[in-house]
């Protein structure tokens, strides 16, 4: 589905437009970065995604939590709406404005885990001069960035994480739990077994999180 016409969705399509903006005057590499879940990799990993988030913030000089202004503004879901971790510049203004709350650094591990727990995707937000404003934890029926990426098409804007899913077949017992839990469609029943869409994947994480049988791991891309 193609944002044809600003009538359809002029919100989304005002933010796309800035968007292609940005990129083609390359003051944005893309508009965000899938980070996984804080669940999804094994200890063994050299790599924690949970610290890959919490690194982001903790190079910041200041960070508050907001409301996410996309389910604000669509209100289509019931997810939790403090989810939002702003850095320094945005940060500060938003607190000015008495619409954030600055957090310490457990309050931040809280809001990954809670949102990751209710099937929220933690992306990295970019502004103009490829600099990060903010760790965001969004759904995809309310998310600028995931509506544009789902209903246009527009894979350029949202860049997959530093990791991909992997399945033990043999300990998967297809109840399909992965399925419901991926927003992105990369798991589908077939042939009485799982397969598993590696194209579609970005690497949130959310399935490893959510399978019963801790058949789903991450592992880096290469």
């Amino acid at each position: 589905m193609h944002l044809s016409n600003n009538r359809e969705d002029p919100n989304l399509a005002e933010m796309l437009a800035k968007y292609d903006t940005w990129l083609r005057l390359g003051r944005i590499p893309y508009a965000s970065k899938v980070i996984p879940v804080g669940e999804a990799l094994r200890p063994v990993e050299w790599i924690l995604p949970t610290d890959q988030a919490v690194s982001i913030l903790s190079r910041a000089q200041l960070v508050a939590l907001a409301d996410c202004t996309c389910r604000q503004y669509y209100g289509r879901c019931s997810h939790p709406l403090e989810t939002c971790l702003l850095l320094d510049q945005m940060a500060q203004s938003f607190l000015e404005a008495g619409k954030a709350r600055k957090v310490s650094a457990d309050e931040m591990r809280e809001t990954l885990r809670l949102a990751g727990e209710n099937g929220l995707v933690h992306q990295a937000a970019y502004m103009p001069e490829h600099t990060v404003w903010a760790v965001c934890s969004c759904c995809t029926c309310c998310c600028y960035r995931l509506q544009i990426l789902r209903r246009c098409g527009r894979a350029d804007l949202v860049v997959h994480s530093d990791y991909r899913a992997a399945f033990d077949a043999a300990r998967c017992t297809s109840c399909q739990a992965c399925v419901s839990r991926c927003p992105f469609g990369a798991w589908q029943p077939a042939g009485g077994r799982m397969a598993h869409l590696a194209g579609r994947c970005l690497g949130c994480g959310l399935c490893v999180s959510t399978c019963p049988e801790e058949a789903i791991r991450l592992e880096p891309r290469r």
